[in-house]
């Protein structure tokens, strides 16, 4: 009945490459329904880090960026667009799919999430919260609030703003 109304599909898996030092970066395709601009087909990056004791998914949460930090290859990127919750959602559920750990068991592969893939979390807070309640709900993937992180480059009234926000989240 729901497959009448809805699809559910996970995005194209572009690259995936493995470190020597275990990370895991995934390149994905995204459908974009937005009018094209000249340039590649949009694509966002995220990378699994395994450690002893948790395996942390850091998620993106624009195709590109505006910033142009230095240290960070995003920034010779221009920003594309924001993603969708659902977009951001889609990066955690194809990763833990490709790890073996959908559907859901006790000892989780990916144990915590953070915000620090492509582009600047708190630009596209709308959305980045929207998916941050998907991704902690009960009768979803339930990861605690406690395990998702949103870093930021510092933009000091998003913070105050996301603080506001009725998710749970430690400032």
């Amino acid at each position: 009945l729901l497959g009448s109304s809805f699809e559910l599909r996970l995005p194209r898996i572009l690259s995936d490459k493995l470190s020597v030092g275990g990370c895991r970066k995934f390149l994905m395709s995204l459908e974009d329904s937005s009018p094209k601009p000249a340039g590649p087909p949009l694509a966002v990056e995220c990378v699994f880090i395994p450690d002893e004791d948790r395996g942390t998914l850091c998620v993106s949460s624009q195709a590109g960026c505006s910033l142009s930090c230095t240290f960070c290859h995003t920034g010779t990127q221009s920003l594309r667009r924001n993603l969708t919750a659902d977009e951001i959602v889609q990066q955690v559920l194809l990763v833990k799919h490709k790890l073996g750990d959908l559907p859901m068991r006790s000892n989780r592969v990916v144990t915590n999430i953070v915000f620090m893939g492509e582009g600047e979390p708190l630009y596209n807070m709308r959305n980045v919260v929207k998916a941050i309640r998907v991704l902690a709900d009960p009768q979803g993937l339930e990861i605690p609030v406690r395990k998702i992180t949103v870093s930021t480059s510092g933009i000091a009234p998003a913070i105050v703003k996301m603080g506001a926000e009725d998710i749970g989240l430690a400032l």
